[in-house]
């Protein structure tokens, strides 16, 4: 496979990849902000040697994106892993933390991300290994992330520490719910949904499973297009319901590290 070739105007550049069963986006930008936004939607959900197949189709049609970069990150979307409190993180039992929430097969690799230290929490996932090793022939060295370390920075920077919050981070076949107490944290996991009643239930359940009261409770949403159904069918059990302000924003200040 060819390596990525210099060029001087992409080598002051950054570029972050989010990788996701639904599709990708690659966002190239710098210190002025996101320069470029490359989205592939996935007729299905794909696995990784799928992926993989289209991320090689991409690179033959996007010429841009086979120059060297000041910087690759690579960033997983999906629902195979789980979070662990860094205080009590064992190396020895990566396995252990997984196997319980989704199937390990035996070529899995088992990543873990640095720990988010002022909330206790570490993020453990499998990184999809072919794909690692694509962007390692292309670019050389290159960081990689599960998604929800990324964003529970993101929310934590913002968060109130006087009230309790929810926050629900709407993908195309999954959602993240991440509950804040008093600025700790309570709960960040994913879910599927197909349709505006599935997050209102996970929504509810979670709520209820932590002792939340609908009344009294801030719930925000992220996502890159509003949905009616959506926010009218949580309004109708749960006070205090906003849109993050600039969702599309947020999100890129969660990729864009």
């Amino acid at each position: 496979m060819p390596q990525a070739q210099n060029n001087m105007s992409t080598t002051h550049k950054k570029m972050s990849v989010l990788i996701h069963q639904d599709g990708l986006s690659f966002f190239i930008y710098s210190s002025m902000g996101v320069e470029r936004h490359i989205l592939k939607t996935f007729k299905h959900e794909s696995n990784p040697i799928e992926i993989l197949q289209e991320i090689e189709n991409i690179y033959e049609i996007e010429k841009d994106l086979n120059f060297k970069f000041k910087e690759v990150t690579l960033i997983y979307n999906h629902s195979i892993f789980t979070g662990v409190p860094a205080s009590l993180y064992n190396e020895n039992n990566q396995s252990d933390y997984l196997k319980y929430n989704v199937r390990l097969l035996d070529t899995d690799v088992i990543s873990t991300d640095d720990a988010i230290e002022a909330l206790d929490y570490r993020s453990i996932y499998i990184a999809y290994s072919n794909i690692n090793n694509y962007f390692f022939d292309k670019y050389g060295d290159f960081n990689y992330y599960h998604y929800s370390t990324l964003a529970l920075q993101k929310h934590y920077s913002v968060n109130d520490s006087l009230k309790t919050e929810i926050i629900i981070d709407v993908k195309e076949s999954q959602f993240y719910i991440t509950i804040f107490e008093k600025g700790s944290l309570l709960l960040h996991n994913s879910y599927p949904h197909q349709a505006a009643e599935d997050i209102l239930y996970y929504t509810l359940f979670t709520a209820q499973h932590n002792h939340l009261d609908p009344e009294h409770m801030d719930l925000k949403i992220i996502s890159s297009t509003k949905n009616d159904a959506v926010y009218n069918l949580l309004y109708t059990y749960v006070r205090n319901v906003s849109y993050v302000v600039d969702s599309n924003t947020y999100i890129e200040n969660i990729l864009c590290v």
